[in-house]
């Protein structure tokens, strides 16, 4: 016996009554009679779907990932170079590159990178590039391979060549300019060089000028030594114990005598200018004029005389 017969109850008068409905939580766990899912069987197909996609995926990163990562990449580059440029010019002296990828931990990078940052470093504006010399036993091969691995850099400063007091005045002797010589652009490849600069400074082989508070050279000109002359210490006493006049002594010692003084007296021009200040302009007063239109003097007449009865 079916359980639809089994659930049918017959009624007062003999009347078949209909099967109960089902209640609403087994509707929703049975599946519609029609073929079609239910919500809730949607829902775990998708959440199913969507877990079956994503154990599936492929672990290769998307283009956007990819492009962010040459993007750091290539910022993580511009930083070692500038790291390179210190420790170069901390050294002073010519490194290889396996020594400069070995200060800068690059030495495990994938070979492709440290080629690319090699070729960087070469054409850096702060770097000079000694290539390898040519092998004498003629294996151009093996060495082409390795170009990019041979050779030495060195940091080259602003001002290049100059390291001793000998070079500093043929770098100045060499200027064809009356331009000064900033000495922290020479710092830059020569940072000890406050000892030469007050040694050249003493000898008169040099023009210096100095910060007022630490006394550091600042800027520096070539000088002759001919044209400095000793000054006797007793002569430098007695100049400076000759007083001179104040401004309003001069002044009015020059106006005595008849002679115009080659500047006034500032405090005299406060005193004009404030004196204008407080004399407000006045303004004249003008005078109605009677304004006559002549050329317009027939367009004005009274013409009602003349009209025609």
């Amino acid at each position: 016996m079916s359980n639809l017969a089994a659930s049918a109850k017959l009624g007062p008068g003999n009347k078949r009554l209909a099967p109960p409905s089902p209640s609403p939580s087994n509707a929703s766990n049975a599946s519609r009679t029609d073929g079609t899912p239910s919500k809730r069987q949607k829902r775990d197909g998708v959440a199913a779907a969507s877990v079956r996609d994503i154990r599936g995926a492929s672990p290769t990163p998307t283009p956007a990932a990819m492009a962010a990562a040459n993007t750091s990449y290539g910022n993580d580059m511009l930083t070692h170079l500038s790291y390179a440029v210190d420790f170069l010019k901390s050294k002073g002296a010519p490194k290889t590159l396996q020594e400069i990828l070995d200060h800068l931990s690059l030495q495990h990078t994938p070979e492709s990178q440290q080629q690319q940052f090699a070729a960087l470093m070469r054409k850096h504006p702060r770097m000079q590039f000694t290539p390898a010399p040519r092998p004498k036993d003629g294996s151009k091969d093996k060495q082409q391979q390795l170009s990019w691995k041979l050779g030495k850099y060195e940091f080259r400063p602003k001002i290049p060549g100059v390291k001793s007091k000998v070079s500093l005045l043929e770098h100045l002797q060499a200027k064809t300019d009356a331009s000064a010589l900033a000495v922290k652009d020479l710092k830059d490849g020569w940072p000890d060089c406050d000892q030469a600069i007050d040694e050249l400074e003493a000898e008169h082989r040099i023009l210096v000028v100095r910060t007022r508070k630490e006394n550091h050279a600042k800027f520096i000109w070539i000088d002759d030594p001919r044209l400095a002359h000793r000054v006797d210490p007793e002569f430098k006493a007695m100049w400076h114990r000759v007083e001179v006049p104040g401004v309003d002594d001069i002044v009015r010692k020059l106006t005595a005598v008849g002679q115009k003084p080659a500047s006034e007296d500032p405090r005299l021009k406060k005193i004009e200018t404030a004196a204008t200040k407080q004399k407000p302009k006045r303004r004249g007063n003008r005078g109605s004029k009677p304004q006559q239109n002549v050329h317009m003097s027939h367009l004005l007449q009274d013409y009602s005389g003349h009209r025609k009865g």
